[in-house]
């Protein structure tokens, strides 16, 4: 019988909505005429985008963002410009989720947009001065915005052409920030667990100018997702971060090369659906919500252009096939007790533990996860498999961190949380144990 007809209200359906990263759309404006004027490009990415009244967080955001805007004028190169419009932006999604509001941050994105293209073109007109920052602040959104946002954004600039002959100043190095792409070049990190992954991807804007890379912090205890994100100088400054977000499972690891598309399912695989958004977020994860996604893209498209295109996303959940996992821990669970577990119990356990779950993370069983599974169990209905599988879990957790090669010390923290009161699972970007 299965979770889910024991009571367990079915899990959603985690579909990507059409146009998003990793739906292999690359641009919702593809379907435009070449070069479309400012005005039909926006009327026809909201006519995409907006869904329902807006929000009521959009207005005082994009105000202040406007009030803000002049920070961007301090900036000296692509690359500080970059941070800075991501922080900007990020702290603006911080604000919404934490008070609830949060939710449909790509029509804010575009909103923001026009407002800036907007408020440039009026001081342009007025003969003012205030309008370099919102027209630097659109450079620096071309370029952490996923490809339709970012196409408006750019269609915004060439609106504003006509309107800065003799008064934009020289600065070569902002059309870059339209070309940054990625080199191609690709490390990944694993914790002791199996659950942490780190995927750090080489960026650079032409002519090489300001190399830097880009960590994506990869949490895959519960729905696999994008725990904290940044960019760094190099490979080994964006390792030693992500052994501070990891803690002490991923003390003493190293980053590889990556060398096959399929060591990057957990990229493709790695969830940012802004209806989830909870607050729990880590703050670097909003602040890189926008450019998070933009950059996985990014990955995708250098190493297409290399012929070894990244696996399609698919949907983890109702695929799995649970009995060669039942019978190896049926085996070990003989061997340690001298009689094998209940075949049914056994039977929910891998069926629910593997539901959902990064391939590479199936015997993952740090403490963050052992929280996330507890809070599955949680909905089961009780009967007498239901509560034989609870009573399995402990051993469940040593067979799995025995399978992994976890030490006994990451071992033990496991156990003791499968067999401790239950506490709440949250993905907010810290450590995946204790």
């Amino acid at each position: 019988m299965s979770p889910v007809s024991r009571g367990r209200k079915p899990k959603k359906s985690r579909k990507r909505p059409a146009g998003r990263p990793g739906s292999g759309q690359r641009s919702g404006a593809g379907g435009q005429r070449a070069d479309p004027d400012w005005p039909t490009v926006l009327a026809h990415l909201r006519s995409r985008l907006r869904r329902g009244e807006e929000p009521t967080w959009f207005q005082p955001a994009i105000e202040e963002i406007l009030d803000d805007a002049g920070v961007v004028l301090s900036a000296d190169g692509p690359r500080a410009l970059e941070e800075t419009t991501s922080t900007m932006l990020g702290r603006q999604l911080r604000l919404a989720v934490r008070d609830e509001l949060g939710g449909k941050f790509d029509w804010w994105l575009l909103e923001v947009i026009a407002a800036l293209a907007e408020h440039a073109r009026g001081e342009l007109e007025a003969g003012s001065d205030g309008w370099e920052a919102p027209w630097r602040l659109l450079y620096g959104i071309a370029s952490v915005a996923v490809p339709p946002l970012a196409f408006g954004a750019t269609s915004a600039l060439r609106s504003l052409v006509p309107h800065l002959l003799g008064v934009a100043p020289e600065l070569s190095w902002l059309d870059a920030l339209l070309e940054i792409a990625a080199t191609g070049e690709v490390w990944k990190m694993r914790d002791a667990y199996g659950t942490r992954l780190a995927v750090i991807a080489g960026f650079t804007y032409p002519g090489g100018l300001d190399p830097s890379v880009f960590l994506f912090d990869i949490d895959a205890c519960g729905v696999v997702t994008i725990a904290n994100a940044g960019v760094h100088d190099d490979v080994a400054q964006a390792a030693a971060a992500w052994r501070r977000y990891a803690g002490e499972p991923a003390a003493g690891t190293e980053p590889w090369p990556v060398t096959t598309a399929d060591d990057l399912v957990c990229l493709v695989q790695a969830d940012q659906d802004e209806m989830e958004v909870d607050g729990d977020e880590s703050d670097s994860a909003l602040d890189n919500w926008f450019r998070a996604l933009r950059r996985g893209i990014d990955v995708a498209d250098a190493w297409k252009r290399r012929g070894t295109p990244l696996p399609a996303w698919k949907s983890l959940y109702g695929d799995a096939d649970p009995e060669p996992t039942v019978a190896a821990f049926t085996t070990w669970y003989t061997a340690r007790h001298g009689e094998p577990p209940d075949v049914e119990a056994a039977d929910l356990l891998a069926g629910e533990w593997l539901d959902g779950c990064l391939p590479e993370a199936r015997h993952g069983a740090s403490p963050h996860r052992v929280r996330y599974f507890r809070e599955v169990m949680g909905d089961w209905t009780t009967d007498p498999v239901t509560a034989d599988a609870k009573s399995l879990f402990p051993d469940w957790i040593r067979w799995n961190c025995e399978q992994a090669g976890v030490s006994d010390r990451l071992t033990a923290m496991s156990v003791a949380a499968a067999e401790a009161q239950s506490v709440q699972f949250h993905q907010d970007g810290s450590a995946c144990a204790p």
